[in-house]
Formats: structure tokens, C-alpha cells, sequence
């Protein structure tokens, strides 16, 4: 497969793995502030922004091998990982099946320590509709519905222009049932030994705060709940974010 990825900066190396639907740019108030002392790897995991789209099944164990593949090529014995959403539960299984790779880990509000009951918020529901958005107005809408807040014309045409792509709207169904079908991380999680901290927005509507327990009980785990913020803290409130993260990497 033919992979987009950025690198920038020096330092010690740090991954950042987008969630559902993302790309590149979804750490665009990121890179370039956290390559001032860092040195910033950013990927379009496969099936999602312009990186090659196969027909194939997008599991989780697909991504987290993926993963390990990656950094093999890259020529890294080990890094720091920064995983959104989607990418947070792919991060934690990289950590759990490749410890010896994830020198910290920092998972963002990932879903895959949530109760097998749990059938997606409405928050969720309306995300995922964005496959069926027709234009870049309807990707707006469905984005904006999705976590309550408003997102730009620009962001929401890239958006729209991505799930246009052939085998993308696919590869995004197939992402989502593979996140949903996962084993859990529940009973696993004392298995991370990488020191890890976990980024919560207090009013993330998609997946709640309220299943950020299972993590609570973990070893070596600092937990940060960040206020008037939702999904995506990188993008909601990126100076606090890049500080957190960059001090806790370094």
C-alpha cells in the first residue's frame, strides 16, 4: 500500500494516529507547535485520507499491526503515540500486543473500553450519516451535529473531498464495525506499560466521559478532563493541548 505520512521536527519521535473519518489534517493546530521540540509523525491510516483504500476489512488488529509495521519502516525501535477516537483504541492495542515500541502513550477519548451495551450515541449515530452527505453543505451539517460545534467551510470541504475518493465511504463503514466488533480493552488494560495519559473533553457528546472508569483504574495512567470541550480536545482547544501533551512526551 502507498501511506501518506508527514515528518517534522526533532526530538524524541511521536506519532499521532487520527480517529474515524480523519486524516493529516486533523492535527493541523498540532504539528507544527509540537515539532518545536518533538519530532512529529503524522499518518493517514490506510482506508482513510489519501492513502491507498484496498478492499479489505478494517479491524482493529489490521490497524494495530499496521501500525507496527509503520514505525518498522520508519526505522523506529520505539515512540510516543498520540491516538484520537478510532486511532486511541488502535494506540492502546499497539501498546498492549507491542510494548517494547510505545515508549508513552496518550489516548484520546477512545472507544474501546466502552460496556458491550452500548449501541452509539446520537452524537455517534449522526457522525456516521456523514457517508451519505451529498455535498460539502451536508458533510458541515452532519460534522457539526455530530459534537455540537460548528466546523468550518474549509475543514468540511477536505471532509467531503476525501469521502469522495474511491473506496472511501467503505473503508469508513468498515472502520466502524471493526472498532464496535473488537475485543475490549477492559480486562487488558493492566497489560500497558508504557506511561500513559488519557484526554477527555467534559462535554464530548459522541462518547461520553462518563467511560473513562476503566481507565481511571489503570497503573500509571494520569487522566486530564478538559472543560468547554468536546471529541476532539486537539482541535477544540489546541494550546492546552499541545502543552499537555508535549510535556508529558518530553
Amino acid at each position: 500500500m502507498r501511506i501518506r505520512y508527514a515528518d517534522a521536527g526533532n526530538g524524541e519521535p511521536v506519532l499521532l494516529i487520527h480517529g474515524l473519518g480523519g486524516s493529516i489534517e486533523s492535527w493541523t493546530n498540532n504539528i507544527g507547535e509540537l515539532a518545536k521540540g518533538l519530532r512529529v509523525i503524522v499518518v493517514d491510516l490506510p482506508g482513510f485520507g489519501l492513502s491507498d483504500k484496498p478492499k479489505i476489512n478494517y479491524t482493529i488488529r489490521f490497524y494495530r499491526e499496521f501500525v507496527a509495521q509503520f514505525l518498522k519502516v520508519l526505522q523506529l525501535e520505539e515512540a510516543s503515540i498520540v491516538g484520537s477516537s478510532l486511532g486511541g483504541h488502535v494506540a492502546a492495542e499497539v501498546a498492549i500486543s507491542h510494548p517494547y515500541l510505545v515508549r508513552k502513550l496518550v489516548l484520546i477519548s477512545p472507544p474501546g473500553a466502552l460496556p458491550r451495551s452500548f449501541k452509539g450515541t446520537p452524537a455517534l449515530m449522526r457522525y456516521a450519516k456523514v457517508v451519505n452527505a451529498k455535498s460539502m453543505q451536508q458533510v458541515k451539517q452532519a460534522l457539526s451535529a455530530a459534537d455540537n460545534k460548528p466546523v468550518d467551510d474549509s475543514y468540511a470541504q477536505l471532509v467531503y473531498q476525501k469521502l469522495s475518493m474511491p473506496g472511501a465511504k467503505e473503508a469508513f463503514l468498515s472502520a466502524l464495525q471493526g472498532s464496535a466488533q473488537a475485543p475490549r480493552l477492559n480486562n487488558r488494560l493492566h497489560r500497558i506499560k508504557a506511561p500513559t495519559l488519557l484526554l477527555w473533553g467534559k462535554e464530548d457528546a459522541m462518547i461520553p466521559v462518563k467511560f473513562v472508569e476503566p481507565f481511571i483504574k489503570m497503573k500509571n495512567c494520569r487522566v486530564v478532563m478538559i472543560e468547554s470541550c468536546g471529541h476532539r480536545p486537539h482541535v477544540d482547544r489546541p494550546e492546552l493541548f499541545n502543552k499537555i501533551v508535549a510535556d508529558f512526551v518530553a
